[in-house]
């Protein structure tokens, strides 16, 4: 499965693994809502991130757009120093709370 994310549920946080582009953001995210309504918090954990790009950071500000949303608070692990590297060049990294 070239180019493929995936995302599990395990111990209330959301797991990604696989590459995560442009291609593949939207079902990411699609796939992730299923999840976020049965969190009392949520949890992302990027460890398993093979590879991203601007999509990701993207990915993570819907995420906090969703948690200002419904009230709840947001904590990230594991993302790449690639990915936070984007943030800080765009002047967002403020906004990325890293558990």
């Amino acid at each position: 499965m070239l180019n493929q994310i995936k995302i599990t549920l395990k111990d209330q946080t959301l797991f990604l693994a696989g590459e995560l582009n442009f291609h593949n953001v939207m079902s990411a995210y699609q796939d992730s809502l299923k999840y976020l309504d049965k969190l009392p918090h949520y949890q992302f954990d990027f460890s398993q991130v093979k590879k991203s790009n601007s999509a990701g950071l993207a990915l993570i500000f819907e995420w906090i757009k969703c948690a200002k949303i419904h009230q709840k608070t947001i904590r990230f692990s594991g993302i790449s120093a690639h990915l936070l590297s984007i943030a800080k060049v765009a002047d967002c990294d403020g906004l990325i709370r890293i558990a």
